[in-house]
């Protein structure tokens, strides 16, 4: 062979080595649930970025911080620095850990090891740099939200399942939307449009703006401040708002993603200094009436509808209804006539959900058809087909129970159609003394 060959034979070699070198190490490398840390790592340094670009300007404040990525089924997590006490350990850039049971896992801040941090799940984390940085940044904005007096709680939106309350919420975005694409008297008359459909809704339940404001500054304020750290423009805007609406199956704890983008860009554009001016009692709609000197008008509503798409709207909520009827219908045949596994939602540590698949059941009573639970008891994860109805918080009103239907249900009761109990050494399946074919989970001891 010649010595021309036999160099480019050793390059060949020496390539395949390096190829098969860098495959092993990646199979090697450490993870925390799916995610492997070279990738917590990355989206670590896209939220600097996004981070360092903003500088504090959007709020007054630097918004990101502090982050940990955990599993819930391990409660393993990955941080983007070291924290106060010691107890992670750095690796690779990045700094690993446990979060301990008492704390609750979900995507919310969380006090732990002498620092306030963003959490977020790494199920949620997203495929694409502008996905993965407007997460992180949205539950960034939820660690410094108290702080800057924007955390505000109300009561369930549970009109927003009515047909009523869907048909003006998505006549009311409709208008928003319209009314970021177009620009002078267009825009004027679209966003009194959108006020009209919101002051026809608010007038025909008590208490709605009240509950629907809350919702609009913690978590309409947090994805608007995801999707403009992630360096969204108002076509992206548009885009996310109609995917997310063509994936919803109810508005009640979740339209805030789409009312808070829309009339947080509008504002941006016609009253850029409107972030100093919120507290925990304003009304993202009633600012931007005053922007532009507009009175909502609920008299006007009816009359603006089909320029935005009414009927079309009334059609589709019509046939939703008749699905919901048939859903509610199952839901109560399957979990409140059927037997049932009663577990106790105390000792629960971590819970996980995807807001469009909630469903006002009863006054006090949420059905989630997709739900992972942690509690001392063990581990529930709720997919698919399975369905599991929850007792709200209420003080001094017994304990909060959460069921499961045993139509189906594996002998051992510990798995059914669409959910699956991992369930804890010390605690077994017991039959109810409630009701006969009911079962409960309780502790040996």
């Amino acid at each position: 062979m010649r010595p021309g060959e036999l160099r480019r034979n050793a390059l060949v070699h020496a390539a395949l080595a390096l190829a098969v070198a860098r495959g092993r190490a990646a199979a090697q490398e450490e993870t925390i649930g799916t995610l492997p840390l070279s990738k917590a790592a990355a989206a670590f340094a896209e939220l600097a970025r996004a981070g360092a670009a903003d500088g504090g300007k959007l709020w007054g404040v630097p918004v990101c911080g502090p982050v940990l990525l955990v599993d819930p089924a391990t409660r393993k997590l990955v941080a983007n620095e070291p924290d106060a006490e010691g107890r992670l350990a750095a690796r690779g850039g990045v700094f690993v850990g446990t979060l301990p049971p008492d704390k609750p896992i979900a995507n919310a801040p969380v006090e732990w090891a002498g620092k306030r941090w963003a959490m977020a799940l790494v199920l949620f984390l997203g495929e694409s740099e502008a996905e993965r940085v407007t997460l992180l940044a949205h539950e960034s904005f939820h660690r410094v939200q108290p702080a800057l007096g924007l955390f505000p709680f109300g009561a369930e939106n549970a009109h927003l399942d009515a047909p009523a309350g869907r048909r003006w919420l998505q006549l009311e975005w409709n208008a928003l939307a319209a009314a970021l694409a177009a620009e002078g008297e267009a825009r004027r008359a679209a966003v009194q449009d959108a006020l009209d459909f919101r002051a026809a809704r608010r007038a025909e339940v008590a208490g709605a703006a009240a509950s629907e404001n809350a919702l609009e500054l913690r978590e309409g304020l947090a994805n608007y401040t995801g999707l403009r750290l992630a360096g969204r423009g108002v076509p992206e805007v548009l885009a996310y708002v109609a995917e997310r609406r063509a994936k919803e199956e109810t508005f009640v704890r979740s339209f805030a993603y789409e009312s808070g983008p829309l009339y947080g860009y509008l504002l941006d554009a016609l009253r850029p200094a409107w972030r100093t001016e919120l507290s925990a009692e304003s009304d993202l709609g009633a600012m931007l009436a005053a922007t532009l000197t507009l009175t909502p008008d609920a008299t006007r509503a009816e009359g603006r509808a089909a320029h935005h798409g009414s009927e079309a709207l009334r059609a589709a909520e019509e046939a939703r209804v008749r699905v919901r009827q048939e859903r509610l219908a199952r839901f109560r045949a399957e979990l409140v006539d059927g037997p049932v596994l009663v577990i106790d939602l105390a000792p629960v540590t971590s819970r996980t959900m995807d807001t469009r698949k909630t469903f006002p059941f009863a006054p006090g009573q949420t059905v989630f058809t997709e739900r992972r639970l942690q509690a001392t008891w063990g581990r529930l994860e709720v997919t698919g087909e399975g369905a599991i109805l929850e007792d709200a918080f209420l003080e001094g009103n017994g304990p909060r129970l959460g069921r499961v239907s045993l139509r189906g249900a594996a002998a051992d009761k510990r798995s059914g159609p669409g959910w699956k109990l991992e369930l804890a050494e010390g605690w077994a399946i017991v039959p109810s003394e409630a009701r006969d074919g009911d079962w409960s989970v309780r502790s040996k001891r």
